[in-house]
């Protein structure tokens, strides 16, 4: 479907240019068109001022050229766009609905919606756009509904890449300590380097394939409280300049406000289902173990952990992406990405340290994390809530690995069980 859009798009494209120009009011669409509410399926567009393509595409129906855009990726109608001035005028003109379209049939008929407590949410990965399309929905126009746009999709892309590489990164440093503190047994086990190769990388994909949508949480907790520290500090500014802030915010005070917004997070949906709590609990656990584990003990890290409290902070995964992906050696030389790295995070901390609304209202340490302790970030709220909902005791996470091989993600609230405790 694709290709032969794109050949008949270069066709008509051409044969334009030669043939003189038919009466516009016959064939084209309108550039200005009423956005359609999120109920509805398809906008009714009116032909009048679009440029023709002169070929049979001007006579189809709009619904099903939309519907065939709709089935391209997103990067195939952004090409399109390129095709001719024609088709450009008539991709822009129903961005809306082609994107609407694109997410609906890749939702298998339903569209996002916002997140309740009634709904009992996915943790299944052939469900992604799902899972991710509602925690992270579009923005509402002013006059209800949603905006569907090219950038959201993409938005949505760029966040199931960054989930899916930290997934697969985990679960390769997973296996390279598991290969480490139990190479006897996996000697024993397989004769062959082949062998043991198969072994890894089948128990790596089962991994990765568990704990991606665990990701998808714990990213949304992430960029949620960042979003609400941002809100609180336009709050206070809007207080200082109204003379109701006498005095800076200090930092034990400032740390009491931020764990508020992180249990006001946690107290809403999707938290408030116990077992997306529980599981996003043991994703940071082992996130958070992980980077720990992985320091190079020739690298400048302070020997508290508050610079993992600022990496999760910061910049949201972006950055822990780069980690893991220098610690692996993904991208070529590890000891360039390792700088690399540094250079970026040491980057977006003083950048942050110079904010001018954090320097108006908080009373900031210098050359300090923004969060002293890890523990700061999630953690301490996060056993806080698990206590008052009485959820101590609690099943680890379990993956079979290849050759029935049991591997748990936990934490000090699980009940203990016999396996290789990955965290």
């Amino acid at each position: 479907m694709k290709r032969s859009v794109l050949q008949e798009a270069r066709a008509s494209s051409t044969s334009s240019r030669r043939e003189k120009k038919p009466d516009t009011k016959r064939y084209t669409l309108s550039k200005h068109r009423a956005v359609p509410s999120s109920g509805s399926t398809i906008s009714v567009v009116d032909r009048s001022n679009l440029l023709p393509t002169s070929s049979s595409w001007d006579v189809l129906p709009v619904e099903l050229q939309i519907k065939i855009f709709a089935n391209c990726g997103v990067k195939d109608v952004l090409l399109l766009k390129l095709v001719c001035r024609a088709f450009s005028q008539l991709i822009s003109s129903n961005e809306h609905s082609i994107a609407r379209q694109y997410l609906r049939q890749r939702r298998h008929g339903t569209l996002p919606s916002e997140v309740d407590s009634e709904r009992t949410y996915s943790s299944n990965p052939a469900d992604d756009v799902v899972i991710l399309s509602d925690l992270f929905p579009p923005s509402k126009s002013a006059k209800g509904g949603f905006i569907y746009t090219f950038r959201y999709i993409h938005s949505l892309r760029r966040r199931q890449s960054l989930c899916s590489k930290l997934a697969y990164y985990m679960a390769d440093r997973v296996m390279d300590r598991f290969v480490h503190d139990e190479s006897a047994y996996v000697k024993s086990m397989f004769s062959s380097r082949n062998e043991r190769n198969e072994f890894r990388n089948r128990t790596i994909a089962r991994i990765s394939f568990h704990i991606m949508p665990l990701m998808y949480y714990t990213l949304y907790f992430l960029e949620s409280y960042s979003s609400a520290r941002r809100e609180l500090t336009h709050r206070l500014v809007r207080d200082f300049e109204e003379k109701r802030l006498p005095v800076r915010i200090q930092p034990h005070d400032r740390k009491t406000m931020y764990q508020q917004l992180q249990m006001e997070i946690l107290r809403s949906p999707p938290f408030t289902d116990n077992s997306t709590l529980i599981s996003t609990h043991h994703c940071m656990q082992l996130l958070v173990s992980y980077m720990r584990y992985t320091v190079p003990p020739d690298e400048q890290f302070p020997q508290d952990d508050s610079w993992i409290g600022s990496l999760l902070t910061v910049s949201p995964f972006l950055r822990i992406v780069e980690y893991f992906s220098a610690e692996i050696g993904d991208g070529g030389s590890q000891r360039l990405q390792r700088k690399q790295f540094m250079q970026n995070f040491h980057h977006d901390i003083k950048v942050n340290e110079k904010d001018d609304m954090d320097a108006i209202v908080f009373n900031r340490v210098p050359n300090a994390h923004l969060h002293p302790s890890v523990h700061d970030v999630w953690f301490d709220v996060a056993r806080q809530e698990i206590v008052s909902r009485k959820l101590g005791g609690h099943d680890a996470e379990l993956i079979v690995a290849s050759h029935g091989l049991p591997v748990l993600f936990s934490c000090d609230d699980c009940r203990v069980y016999e396996g290789w405790h990955a965290s």
